[in-house]
């Protein structure tokens, strides 16, 4: 039996407008990710990685083709259907963190859920906490923690609503090589526990090495690596 792919990237061009031009970002990109599969997308700066991973966010929309996130075409969807779409399906973690400065970890942590009116939410960021290390740092905020820390406390966050894809943009790109093995670690043991599809954007070789497959984006064009 053939298990349907939770991502499919089909002839996904895009381009933005500068002055009098058109930048072409993307070219061409088609490729299909597997239900608990891991990802790394890897390439120079300005490849276009980044990019790649707002478009299967559906923070924006790609100029030509299209990208299918759990059975649901994002060309079709308007903006707050898009919005709907990642709140069920999609946990995000940036490079920067994104962390509320005035919540505590335990409220950032919360908050995904409860924008969508979910109940039981403290007893599962608690637990969240814990399992990332930090059921001694709920009351603290943003400020008051580590790199490291905020970014475990980013991954709990993305966890919250028990995503079915988590896209990760440079996890371990602001950390140092300790922290950075830990996220790694933390990553893994979470897509193993949840089953979570991972695509993570990097340029750390020990993080795209963990990764079932590695996709190599050069100039806006992505081609794939093997062992």
């Amino acid at each position: 039996m053939t298990c349907s792919p939770i991502i499919r990237v089909a002839g996904l061009t895009h381009s933005i407008g500068l002055a009098d031009e058109q930048l072409t970002i993307l070219q061409g990109i088609s490729f299909e990710v597997k239900p608990g599969q891991s990802l790394a997308l890897v390439g120079a700066s300005g490849s276009g990685k980044s990019t790649l991973l707002g478009l299967l966010a559906g923070l924006d929309l790609a100029s030509q083709g299209d990208i299918v996130i759990a059975g649901q075409s994002l060309s079709e969807l308007d903006e707050e259907q898009r919005a709907v779409l990642r709140a069920r399906h999609i946990g995000f973690v940036f490079q920067s963190f994104l962390l509320l400065p005035t919540l505590t970890a335990l409220e950032n942590v919360m908050l995904p859920a409860e924008l969508q009116g979910r109940s039981h939410n403290r007893e599962r960021a608690l637990a969240l906490l814990e399992q990332v290390g930090l059921g001694q740092r709920t009351r603290h905020f943003p400020g008051q923690l580590s790199g490291g820390e905020q970014q475990r406390v980013a991954i709990a966050r993305a966890f919250m609503i028990e995503p079915d894809i988590l896209l990760a943009d440079e996890p371990t790109g602001n950390l140092d090589h300790g922290t950075g093995a830990q996220i790694i670690e933390l990553l893994f043991r979470l897509n193993r526990e949840h089953g979570t599809t991972l695509v993570i954007v990097t340029h750390d070789d020990a993080l795209a090495g963990r990764c079932e497959r590695r996709l190599l984006m050069t100039a806006g064009r992505l081609e794939e690596q093997h062992a």
